[in-house]
């Protein structure tokens, strides 16, 4: 079955039907194929500490979109071990939302709060985790969280929606390419293409009024933390070498 939004299998929206339920995230494991996440424009701070953070361009023209590189490769998450273990400090809420989800049509006024059906997480006779509603049928305190922090996703995604637009228009972005080349391992060199960064150059030009615009919007703290977050990558190299040299 093919994923939908990367990580979901079987996005139902909650109902009666889910009564019962319960919900214990214990493992990691239904995102060990991502090798980049989605990132909040808020978020970009506190993950830049741990991923090479970059732009992707998605289908429409001049819009982008923030990513936490987790993996070199396709199906590759080396922050996620064997048994589901995520070794980052950070998580991006992406998959901290999981296996829940508001969602419905592009042109829909109002969000439906579903849940991944098919997720190891759910538990249908409610004997593990925490519970979605109580005895009574009540949203229990638990998804009342939830959905708090799904509104506020959808409230930062916004932002971070304007925010990448911004760079765009300032003409921050361009595409970027990087060769990895592994000492012990020719074999597994390769070429990372099709991705965006800001470029120091290209903002040492912009205009003083677009400087303190960006400053008074915090944008000047996101585009620093992306620029010095770039560094990580030689961690990633670092951790698929080791990884490498175990198999080996």
């Amino acid at each position: 079955m093919s994923k939908q939004l990367m990580i979901y299998e079987n996005i139902q929206p909650l109902s009666d039907k889910h009564r019962t339920w319960a919900v214990n995230v214990s493992s990691y494991d239904f995102a060990a194929h991502l090798n980049s996440s989605p990132l909040l424009a808020t978020e970009i701070p506190f993950a830049a500490g741990e991923y090479p953070i970059i732009f992707s361009a998605t289908a429409t023209e001049g819009e982008y979109l923030p990513l936490a590189v987790m993996g070199l490769k396709e199906g590759q998450n080396l922050f996620i071990d064997a048994n589901g273990k995520f070794s980052a400090r950070y998580i991006p809420a992406f998959i901290r939302r999981y296996p829940f989800v508001l969602a419905g049509a592009k042109d829909a006024e109002t969000l439906t709060l579903c849940i991944d059906e098919n997720s190891k997480a759910c538990n249908p006779d409610g004997s593990q985790g925490k519970r979605l509603f109580d005895d009574n049928g009540e949203q229990s305190a638990h998804l009342k969280e939830v959905v708090e922090f799904l509104k506020d996703y959808q409230y930062r995604a916004e932002m971070t929606k304007a925010f990448c637009r911004k760079l765009h228009e300032l003409d921050l972005l361009e595409p970027m390419q990087a060769t990895i080349t592994f000492k012990d391992n020719q074999a597994a060199n390769m070429n990372l293409t099709g991705f965006y960064v800001v470029k120091r150059e290209k903002l040492k030009k912009i205009s003083d009024a677009d400087i303190l615009d960006l400053f008074k919007k915090d944008g000047m703290e996101l585009i620093y933390s992306h620029m010095q977050s770039l560094s990580n990558l030689n961690d990633l190299i670092n951790k698929m070498s080791g990884q490498m040299v175990t198999k080996s």
